[in-house]
């Protein structure tokens, strides 16, 4: 197990690096080009990993790797390569990207296949950890991630704020989807999510229901990276989050 911090705690803020609390692991989100050197100067010897599409953009902002719209898809995987690349010249352990498109009611399974090699690509350039979205009408079980997984050489991100999101839309079961994957689980994102949060605070540090608190307890015995990743418009709870993640 390793403790690890998200930049989304300072979003990024560069002025902020020295106020990020000691871990065994940084996850480098969303920073400007041209703050890449200052960055890495402050994370040299350090242990990081990388969050796309980090210093990179995807022109329709969020990442659209299952999307119909096949310009939409060829971004989003030539930012992920881009990403890639620049990851492992820096020295940077790992790339975590988010799969597949968040909030999409249309059925994409037909170009399956195709985002298999693309992922399969990524991997033969840096290790890749696959992080579930929310409110994908065509994929979002577990056995749906094994898969995707199994066949592409990714690991796993299991993002507990969007899992607790999936709880309310499709009545997936947390503990059980994690149980279920437990075996290609490299990291976890901890931060708390519902409905009505996620849209006044993104990623809010610490929330107050049942499946939270069961995720929290179930996945202590797991041998994993433990990132956390709230965002600072919401700071209610960041305490307890921080005692959590001290105490594992």
């Amino acid at each position: 197990m390793r403790k690890g911090v998200s930049t989304s705690i300072i979003r990024s803020n560069t002025d902020l690096l020295e106020t990020l609390p000691q871990a065994d692991v940084y996850e480098l989100g969303f920073f400007k080009m041209e703050d890449l050197e200052r960055v890495l100067c402050f994370f040299a010897g350090k242990s990081f990993g990388v969050h796309a599409p980090f210093v990179y953009r995807y022109a329709d902002h969020h990442p659209n790797p299952t999307s119909l719209n096949e310009e939409k898809r060829k971004d989003t995987f030539s930012v992920n390569r881009k990403c890639a690349e620049l990851s492992r010249k820096i020295g940077a352990e790992y790339m975590v990207v988010h799969f597949p498109n968040a909030v999409q009611k249309e059925n994409w399974l037909s170009i399956y296949k195709e985002l298999e090699r693309e992922f399969s690509k990524l991997v033969e350039i840096i290790e890749v950890r696959a992080e579930n979205v929310h409110g994908n009408d065509h994929f979002h079980g577990a056995k749906d991630y094994r898969i995707f997984l199994e066949n592409t050489g990714c690991t796993m991100c299991v993002d507990i704020g969007h899992l607790l999101l999936d709880a309310e839309i499709y009545g997936v079961s947390p503990v059980k989807f994690i149980e279920e994957l437990s075996d290609l689980i490299e990291e976890f994102h901890i931060y708390y999510a519902d409905t009505e949060t996620y849209k006044r605070c993104h990623h809010a540090p610490w929330g107050d229901s049942k499946n939270f608190f069961e995720i929290l307890k179930f996945i202590k015995d797991i041998d994993a990276d433990f990132v956390i990743e709230p965002t600072p418009e919401c700071s209610e709870g960041l305490e307890r989050l921080l005692e959590y993640w001290r105490d594992l």
